[in-house]
């Protein structure tokens, strides 16, 4: 019975292994090639623009296709797509555009990829009989522990063999990746509508305007994300380049916050499932957002860079399970596919602009400048949770997902819309 939740955890790892590796090595690549962070932010952009149309139009081939086989179907879509940056590097044909192409295509696969795994976490928990807090745990859990792992190993690689190894592997994750999911993860029994894809994504989002907790949780993120990728997809490795001046430095401080966010996720779901939602996600809130980045304004010594960060990113841990189960629990069956795909759309829609921002920001006024004013946009970002729509983050009146450990694990306190 506990045998789809090893194999979501394995699953999950493959993929965050080898989104770990790509997290460094694109931006490091573009920067080293071309020295401008509005190039980096361009291309980095590009893949998030097409996860963002991935992930709106993911929704309704979920539903048509089922979860599982769109995962799988999804995952070797992108296994060539990505062998072909490589491919083309070695024949001299990678220019700067068609590393823009491919990496849009590349985020139109994993949008609805990595969508159709999280909308099997519900039929996980029922077969298991498993807190959806867990299950998600044992999602997100192996998920970060993997990226942590995924950004030193492509900073050895890049000294070592270049980047074109790391893409490879890369490509090679999906291939694994998908296989695993296809043998080890169970496929949902509930049918979904018929109805066109239109019809679908209108029904989506009709829902999501009653629910006003899941649509704070839906901008809150899609600002979040921004900041998050203009800060570790552009200033972060242009940190490492010119501040710390090593990809080993920089894949050490990935691998740190990494596994300071595993261990922080880890301690709550054993530890802290009994403590309320709401006051556990406005500390986390405060203490990261902020802080993580002001760090780097000190310009410390790298063991004190480390140290700071590592600590700081504890608070970040249990932000992923509670948000993940208060969507589970407030989302219908028949709608989780497209509610799903379309907070996941637009959550991702402003990454774009957040790297386009951090880039250019860099470029004009200089790293430490730009670095600043993303300290102080995490720190606006971090007071968010105070507002009145996020203090119902309890289950709703009638919870979507039975488990005979709802009580137990606290996922019964009362909730309105």
């Amino acid at each position: 019975m506990k045998a789809p939740l090893l194999g979501l955890a394995t699953a999950s790892a493959i993929s965050g292994l080898g989104t770990g590796m790509t997290l460094l090595a694109i931006p490091w690549f573009v920067l080293s090639a071309t020295g401008s962070g509005l190039h980096t932010g361009v291309v980095v952009a590009a893949e998030t623009t097409g996860v963002v149309l991935g992930s709106v139009l993911g929704g309704p081939w979920i539903d048509r296709l089922r979860p599982r086989r769109a995962a799988v179907l999804f995952d070797l879509a992108a296994a060539p797509l990505l062998a072909a940056i490589p491919i083309l590097h070695h024949l001299g044909a990678l220019t700067g555009w068609a590393l823009v192409v491919l990496a849009w295509i590349i985020g139109l696969t994993r949008g609805p990829g990595d969508a159709a795994r999280l909308v099997l976490i519900p039929e996980i928990t029922k077969v298991t009989a498993t807190p959806v807090e867990r299950v998600t745990a044992a999602h997100d859990t192996p998920t970060q522990a993997a990226k942590a792992l995924g950004a030193p190993l492509a900073g050895a690689l890049i000294a070592l063999t270049g980047v074109p190894a790391v893409l490879l592997l890369d490509a090679s994750s999906f291939l694994l990746s998908a296989a695993i999911t296809a043998t080890a993860l169970p496929e949902t029994t509930h049918q979904h509508s018929r109805s066109q894809p239109r019809t679908r994504l209108r029904q989506a989002w009709n829902f999501l305007r009653t629910d006003r907790t899941l649509q704070a949780i839906m901008w809150l993120a899609a600002a979040t994300n921004a900041v998050n990728s203009g800060l570790f997809s552009v200033l972060v490795p242009a940190y490492g380049i010119w501040i710390l001046g090593s990809s080993a430095h920089i894949g050490a401080l990935y691998a740190v916050t990494g596994t300071a966010m595993i261990t922080g996720t880890l301690l709550f779901t054993t530890l802290g499932l009994r403590l309320p939602r709401w006051p556990v996600l406005v500390t986390c809130y405060l203490l990261v957002f902020a802080p993580r980045s002001g760090i780097f304004l000190l310009q410390p010594p790298l063991v004190v860079l480390l140290i700071a960060s590592g600590v700081l990113m504890l608070a970040f841990g249990p932000i992923n399970p509670i948000l993940a189960a208060v969507r589970t629990e407030r989302t219908p069956p028949r709608l989780r596919a497209r509610v799903f795909a379309t907070i996941s759309a637009t959550a991702t829609l402003a990454m774009p602009l957040g790297t386009i921002t951090a880039g250019a920001l860099g470029d004009q006024l200089g790293l430490m400048p730009a670095l600043a004013v993303f300290t102080a946009a995490g720190g606006l970002l971090s007071l968010c949770p105070l507002l009145p729509a996020w203090r119902r983050l309890g289950a709703p009146p009638h919870p979507s997902v039975p488990s005979p450990n709802l009580t137990r694990s606290g996922l019964t306190h009362p909730a309105g819309q």
